[in-house]
Order: structure tokens, then sequence, then C-alpha cells
């Protein structure tokens, strides 16, 4: 199992970057999204295939972990 997880400031963003993952990326796996108490959100990919360096820069946000 791969794990990344990125911060983003709004929701849409994040929301754009969920659909990268299922639409283009095909990523299957488990996605949580969390609303920080600082007001930012937080996603959490879960998935069976790696993503590369480049896919998980195209989703936006900033990394967290990888």
């Amino acid at each position: 199992m791969h794990t990344v997880v990125l911060e983003f400031d709004e929701r849409r963003a994040v929301d754009s970057a969920v659909e990268h993952l299922w639409d283009k990326l095909n990523v299957s796996g488990e996605l949580l999204v969390r609303h920080l108490p600082e007001g930012r959100f937080r996603l959490e990919v879960i998935c069976e295939k790696t993503l590369q360096k480049a896919s998980i820069e195209k989703l936006g946000g900033r990394l967290i972990e990888a």
C-alpha cells in the first residue's frame, strides 16, 4: 500500500484533486478528506499503486507525507 497526504486551502481544490485521482489516474483504494480546525483540508490517499512524483504534483496542495 502507498500513502500520500496533502493539505489544501480550499475545498474546491480538494474536490479537483479527488476527481483527478479517480478519473485521470484510475486510483482505487481509500480517499479521506478531513476539514482541519485551521480551515484547511487534508486529503489522505491510500492506494495499491505507487503514485509518481509528477502525478502527486499535479494534484496541487502541500505534500505532508509520501
